[in-house]
């Protein structure tokens, strides 16, 4: 069995330290632009290159964080940085948007990807899906179990990436809109301000508790499980933390990697006193869900930065080369011949000559264990010598400082041959062709999506080109629906665990055989499986880019949602190579959470009108993903453009979207005369969105 990966984070060069001193096997990081930890130091090109080259001299791989969601005019300015990324020799890089997926596999083709965890991969089916595009690793969503793990790993060959230990989003990654609605800061853009951490009350409790914020991560306890489970790649997150933390985390995983045995409570404390937001949970991993996992009543962290005499003690066992590279040398001193030293491992060998002669001895002749003496003080560098062998000739001298000379030279050659072969030599790169401009549809139409029955019997009668219907709600009433199936499609839920994932396909493929419209599916898990069906795809996808639609349009889908972090200006500059749709009305969906909430602050079932509360008063509904206790929150305010169409049309957009969820039947058909027959009634409170202002960039 391959050793498991030991993957740790790093913010700043501190922090990069820490972590390959303290036995990290990979590290990861971000530069000062597409990376989804905006507010952590991050790295510059220069500090790029150095950081690259200090973890390949340490035997340490490097995946550099381009996981945000990238808008047209960032791309030539992509393109660039990914050059500069293959020609300094990073390993891989960590990617959410399928273009900028697209435009590595073009770009840089000898550049690997990995998926990064905002895409939301928690299936076989979204695994085995990228392989198909050379995805060569796949970072699973936090919300799996080892049993999860363990039947996505015997299926696929896929390197499988895990989160073993730090902090857990309430949302599954790549989900969540909760920061960017709320302040405009988008996770998806790398600036999450993490209002989840906040307090909220449920339904009409007075008293407030922190029904969002789980504890942090610690999959200690379970490292055998994982090797066992077939994980490539254990991942500490921390991106955001210290040099402290670091060293803690990365240093007591790599003992128990290294060595397996039961957990020292000592071992658990240090964890718990460098960072824990309430205490530690072994989150997803064993099935279990529920208020365990989290920090109800007191979320903080007691530690702080530099305060504790623990980060001192863990600082201080940073000095020095912890990581020593063993190497052996071969030094010839030979009567009228320029010295040299070759220096060599299992991979590299290089022979440096010293260009001057050495002189007769005048008093002293060197030895040869003299020689082996001097040239084996590698002192702070990351070389040790496991042996040199000497061929000294009688009655020569050199002095201490020519050896030493002789010694640093050979090493900057060493080290030199090292980094330069992991670098890339790109002097130009790859054009990713865009599909012709042509939609199949020739003027602006209206859907509607509707979450219960007595709305769609209210507006059943209106002239909308289709309908979304949630699969749950065609099964239970599916005999209502058979005259329209026609222009019904299909709604699948947001999530679909291997567990329930078949069952779900089978189901929706027998309604479309039996007529149905098409179906909406919100993950690319479930592109291949609807191959040959008309397949339209949710905003879920985060499309934010024309590389993204394209890549869409490769796969078949025929009509895509885009984002709604785009403005109408983003939306119009990006190239229609297949028909897009928009939300213009109803309560956008702000997360997707294996856990209720409803639970955490009320007692159960969640069926019915269920919400939370913020602390400035705003109400948020909370329904369910399908027919799953998976909590969803809704936006406080209903999207309304009711007024501003003629602006979506120029844009460039085929279909608007109308959403209803809790919304009675009088107020959808008051809506829908709105938009349909130009009435002039409004929801009260409502918002516009991020068509005008968007997303803080």
């Amino acid at each position: 069995m391959p050793k498991i990966e030991l993957l740790a984070p790093a913010g700043n060069f501190d922090c990069l330290v820490a972590a390959v001193q303290s036995g990290a096997d990979a590290v990861y990081f971000a530069g000062k632009k597409f990376g989804a930890r905006n507010f952590a130091d991050n790295f510059d090109s220069d500090e790029l290159e150095k950081a690259v080259d200090y973890c390949h001299l340490r035997n340490t791989s490097v995946y550099v964080t381009v996981n945000t969601l990238v808008t047209d005019p960032e791309i030539e300015e992509l393109k660039e940085y990914l050059c500069f990324l293959a020609r300094i020799g990073v390993d891989a890089v960590i990617v959410q948007d399928l273009g900028v997926a697209e435009i590595v596999r073009t770009v840089v083709p000898e550049l690997p990807i990995h998926a990064s965890t905002q895409m939301t991969i928690h299936n076989l089916s979204g695994v085995n899906f990228l392989k198909k595009y050379n995805i060569r690793r796949v970072v699973l969503s936090r919300e799996l179990s080892l049993d999860d793990i363990r039947n996505i790993s015997a299926n696929s060959d896929v390197e499988l990436e895990v989160f073993a230990h730090g902090a857990l989003c309430m949302c599954y990654s790549g989900q969540c809109l909760l920061s960017s609605i709320i302040g405009g800061r988008s996770g998806n853009r790398g600036k999450c301000a993490q209002p989840c951490r906040l307090p909220y009350s449920v339904n009409k409790a007075k008293d407030k508790s922190f029904i969002m914020s789980l504890r942090d991560l610690c999959g200690l306890e379970h490292i055998n499980d994982f090797c066992n489970a077939g994980v490539a790649s254990l991942k500490i997150e921390g991106r955001m933390k210290g040099p402290a933390y670091v060293a803690a985390v990365v240093g007591i995983y790599r003992k128990y990697i290294d060595n397996p045995h039961s957990v020292s409570k000592k071992d658990f404390e240090i964890l718990d006193a460098i960072f824990n937001r309430g205490g530690l949970t072994d989150g997803y991993l064993t099935g279990k869900i529920g208020k365990e996992m989290f920090a109800l009543q007191k979320p903080d962290n007691p530690y702080l930065k530099g305060s504790s005499e623990l980060e001192k003690v863990l600082l201080h066992g940073l000095n020095g080369e912890n990581r020593k590279t063993s190497v052996t040398g071969r030094f010839s001193l030979k009567t009228g011949v320029c010295p040299e030293f070759t220096v060599e491992n299992e991979k590299f060998s290089v022979r440096f000559s010293y260009p001057e002669k050495p002189e007769p001895a005048i008093k002293n002749s060197v030895t040869k264990e003299g020689v082996i003496a001097q040239l084996s003080k590698t002192g702070g560098t990351t070389f040790g010598f496991d042996r040199i062998e000497a061929d000294v000739d009688d009655g020569l001298f050199v002095s201490a400082g020519t050896l030493n000379k002789i010694r640093r030279k050979a090493l900057l050659l060493f080290e030199k041959t090292i980094t330069d072969s992991y670098k890339r030599s790109v002097n130009s790169y790859g054009i990713v062709e865009l599909s012709e401009t042509k939609n199949n549809t020739d003027k602006h139409k209206f859907v509607c999506e509707i979450t219960n029955f007595e709305q769609f019997d209210a507006i059943k009668c209106f002239d909308f080109d289709v309908l979304y219907v949630p699969l749950w709600l065609l099964g239970k009433y599916k005999n209502e629906f058979e005259s329209y199936k026609e222009k019904i499609i299909i709604v699948l839920p947001a999530i679909l665990r291997n567990k329930e994932y078949e069952r779900t396909v089978d189901d929706t493929k027998r309604l479309l055989e039996s007529g149905y419209h098409g179906v909406l599916i919100h993950n690319i898990s479930l592109i291949e499986d609807f191959s040959g069906y008309r397949i339209y795809t949710g905003f879920r996808l985060n499309i934010f880019n024309s590389f993204s639609l394209n890549f869409l349009k490769k796969c078949g889908i025929e009509c895509c949602e885009l984002s709604p972090e785009l403005t109408l200006a983003q939306i119009k500059g990006i190239r229609k190579v297949m028909p897009v749709q928009t939300m213009v009305y109803g309560r956008l969906p702000l997360t997707v959470s294996e856990n209720c909430l409803v639970k955490n602050g009320a007692k159960c079932p969640c069926d019915g009108k269920n919400f939370i509360v913020d602390r400035l008063g705003m109400k948020f509904p909370v329904i369910k993903d399908g027919n799953s206790c998976r909590s969803v929150i809704l936006n406080c305010k209903k999207t309304f453009m009711g007024f501003e169409m003629q602006k979506i049309v120029e844009s460039g957009v085929n279909f608007s979207r109308i959403y209803f969820t809790d919304e009675s039947p009088e107020e959808c058909v008051k809506i829908c005369k709105t938009f349909l027959e130009g009435d002039s009634y409004r929801p009260e409170d409502f918002t516009k969105g991020h068509y005008y202002k968007g997303v803080i960039r």
